[in-house]
């Protein structure tokens, strides 16, 4: 998903596997060991968009501020520009595993709705694999749903109709698999709760965090020059998301959230966390620079931006140029109306790397 990193933002390299990292300010759920956390995924995930000095111990990235907030004792970013859902199975999976990690970020699709072959059910498949082998070793898993494409945004309707169409299609498997894995009786919460050693649950949890829901508030500012990847303030805001849904889910203890939990008929639950939770969250994070000016971002646009969208064309354009035709036939066949049924029936066996 990702066109040539940098640009007038001047996001860092994208976070690669990392060293144990430094405990952040938060308290964690295993706590002052911190929780071991590992990101997969694609561009968004590797740290595109974001930029960070060197009082970023976890470097940059949306799934680096949350292992800063979760105070982890291990961070380690597998995403990489460019994966698809397919590569993330095959080359990330593996190894995310070997680290048996207590929380696993994954963000996964975007690369897959520009490519000519889309096929929701493939990224399906893909998504109910990575997430079912995290949590069946006892690893939490949160997913994102992909923002609009910006640079789409700004083309013909009916090209826009696509890639939204594309996008919901993403998103409405991100929601499926999370609905998979939500625990349908008393004895599968209390199954899920029970460790092996007392401590660490047999079956991870799946919480779903919202991309564009998170950069929402922060206007022109929410997103990197390329209008693809989230700005270095859009990183921070979504990691503050996750880690409040995580504390919310009771994965993490995160200060200023409570555990959501059931209570009995009649009885008020405690509401969730408000604005000034998520803002004193941000403000704990490492500060973000300055947007770049318009200058700048017109720069980038003419000299690295363009370059991609050409590359890029060679093969999206025979794909966008068939779904484009479908669409004026009435047709939608991105749309995936069974995925539900897909992620719960047809997993696919996670190969080598």
């Amino acid at each position: 998903m990702a066109p040539p990193s940098g640009g007038p933002a001047g996001p860092g390299e994208p976070a690669g596997p990392g060293e144990p990292g430094g405990l952040g300010a938060a308290g964690a759920r295993r706590g002052a060991q911190g929780p071991r956390i590992v990101a997969l995924g694609d561009s968004i995930s590797a740290g595109v968009g974001d930029a960070t000095g060197g009082d970023a111990p976890h470097g940059a990235g949306w799934a680096a501020h949350l292992a800063h907030l979760a105070g982890a004792s291990q961070f380690v970013n597998l995403a990489r520009n460019g994966a698809r859902a397919q590569h993330v199975v095959t080359e990330q999976l593996p190894h995310a595993l070997d680290l048996l990690p207590d929380v696993a970020t994954l963000v996964i699709g975007g690369n897959d709705v520009l490519r000519s072959d889309f096929s929701a059910y493939d990224v399906a498949r893909d998504l109910s694999t990575a997430v079912t082998a995290l949590r069946d070793c006892g690893c939490s898993v949160v997913l994102a749903r992909l923002p609009a494409i910006g640079l789409f945004e700004l083309m013909p309707t009916r090209v826009r109709r696509v890639m939204r169409a594309r996008v919901a299609a993403v998103n409405a498997t991100v929601d499926a698999v999370a609905l998979a894995a939500r625990p349908r009786t008393v004895e599968q919460v209390a199954a899920a709760r029970r460790g092996r050693d007392g401590q660490r649950p047999r079956q991870g949890a799946v919480v779903v965090v919202d991309i564009q829901a998170a950069a929402r508030d922060l206007g022109h500012t929410a997103w990197h020059s390329d209008r693809v990847h989230p700005s270095a303030a859009a990183h921070r805001r979504l990691a503050a998301l996750a880690a409040i849904t995580l504390g919310r889910a009771g994965v993490l203890d995160i200060p200023g959230v409570r555990p959501a939990v059931v209570v009995p008929p009649g009885r008020t639950q405690a509401s969730p966390p408000g604005p000034d939770t998520l803002a004193a969250l941000v403000a704990s994070l490492p500060s973000a620079p300055p947007p770049a000016p318009v200058r700048a971002r017109l720069a980038w646009l003419i000299v690295a931006g363009i370059p991609w969208c050409v590359r890029r064309g060679r093969d999206f354009a025979p794909g966008l140029l068939r779904a484009l035709a479908d669409d004026v036939r009435g047709r939608s066949p991105d749309a995936s109306p069974s995925l539900t049924a897909t992620v719960e029936t047809e997993p696919r066996t996670p190969r080598a790397a």
